[in-house]
């Protein structure tokens, strides 16, 4: 009897959109939420500030490269327990980082976080495309990703309030709190929506032929780069705006929370202002005007730092320019270089993600060797990252025919 029948396919279970927030948004907080601590964690443990940077430098790489791990791993073992061991190990490394009683027992603790941090948005993303139909889809990535660029404008904001009135470590004690939180919201509300595990996902030569395939696509590498350049002026902003707040302007740390509400003002204002735009221009030139918002704003800068006129006005107004400008850069540049691929996106995106956090890691320890001058040192970077972003954006449709016979295969 049940031969005549045509049952329909089996459907993953659905988590909630709350969970699938949750889980996108934590590592994205934890990226910025301890940065107001900056200054204290640096004369708590005697160090320089531009040591204590290095703090963002290894977390940008840890999470670099284990972004290439997660999603093959949750397709062979499931969403589930891969979320779970990721969470325990953000967890793990929170810990580590309260209790930290020097740079290097710090720096191990922040390399351990991120390995947790970088799996939440991977999973969430999965488990959408796992248990949505696809009229739904677009809308639940829509409201998890806002969840997930959101949380990085919050983070500074609480981090600045709590190492104000209650110190640094109470900066990762929050963090192993939402940590212990998010997996006991895994623990008994999430199932596991990979139906489909693949035995095959994580094999190593499979892993090497798409990703090593991914860099025929000649515009995949200058956009890939552009938005790399552009991921490492925000991190540099992170890690630079609480010395120049707190060390060279002499105001205290809460005074985070006005720098960060203008940037993450700046940065949705320009996002407006690109999505009009995006109606007459095409998306190359956007990525090509937002690179020159971004670099008339350090310049700016520099003009400030020449004329001895470095106050928080002036500081703010240059950096929220070029914020607005990496509204354009980020989102459009993300889009040109994934535009090639569809069999193997979640491969695209992984490499695409590991190289924009290795060019942020690189642009933070940059930062941290230049002369101990917040604000010279940011307009530096910011002049080097927006002008080498500018070159390749202009050179990107002159060599980047975006044509290739075979792109990845997307094999059993």
């Amino acid at each position: 009897m049940v031969g005549f029948l045509k049952l329909p396919p089996a459907r993953a279970a659905v988590p909630s959109l709350f969970i699938l927030a949750f889980m996108a948004s934590l590592g994205p907080f934890g990226d910025t939420e301890y940065t107001p601590s900056l200054p204290s964690i640096a004369r708590a443990m005697d160090v320089t500030y531009s040591k204590a940077q290095l703090t963002m430098t290894i977390y940008l790489v840890g999470f670099a490269f284990g972004q290439l791990l997660y999603g093959p791993v949750s397709d062979r073992f499931g969403r589930r327990p891969t979320i779970l061991f990721a969470i325990t190990t953000f967890f793990i490394g929170s810990m580590i980082c309260m209790v930290s009683v020097n740079l290097y027992m710090m720096l191990f603790g922040r390399f351990v976080q991120s390995l947790g941090a970088c799996a939440g948005g991977i999973i969430s993303n999965a488990a959408v495309r796992d248990a949505f139909p696809p009229e739904k889809r677009t809308r639940m990535f829509l409201e998890v990703n806002t969840a997930f660029s959101l949380a990085p404008g919050i983070g500074p904001i609480a981090g600045s309030l709590i190492d104000h009135y209650w110190g640094w470590e109470s900066n990762f004690f929050l963090l192993s709190v939402l940590a212990i939180l998010l997996l006991i919201c895994i623990v008994f509300l999430f199932p596991e929506t990979n139906r489909h595990k693949n035995p095959k996902a994580t094999h190593p030569t499979r892993l090497l032929k798409n990703y090593l395939s991914l860099f025929r696509h000649v515009d995949f590498i200058y956009y890939v780069l552009v938005v790399g350049l552009g991921t490492g002026v925000v991190y540099c902003a992170l890690v630079e705006a609480p010395a120049l707040v707190v060390n060279q302007i002499g105001l205290p740390s809460k005074t985070f929370v006005v720098v960060t509400l203008c940037v993450t003002g700046a940065f949705m204002l320009g996002a407006g202002i690109c999505g009009l735009l995006s109606k007459f221009y095409s998306d190359a030139y956007l990525v090509i005007i937002g690179l020159l918002i971004m670099l008339t704003g350090s310049l700016a800068l520099g003009y400030f730092d020449y004329k001895d006129w470095v106050t928080l006005p002036t500081m703010l107004g240059a950096i929220s320019f070029i914020f607005s400008g990496i509204a354009f850069v980020v989102p459009v540049g993300t889009s040109l270089a994934l535009s090639p691929f569809q069999k193997v996106a979640g491969s695209a995106s992984s490499m695409a993600g590991c190289i924009s956090m290795s060019m942020a890691s690189a642009s933070t320890w940059l930062i941290s060797i230049l002369p101990n001058r917040p604000s010279f040192d940011l307009f530096i970077t910011f002049s080097v990252l927006s002008s080498l972003g500018l070159v390749l954006a202009l050179l990107a449709p002159l060599f980047a025919p975006g044509t290739v016979s075979r792109c990845c295969d997307d094999e059993d």
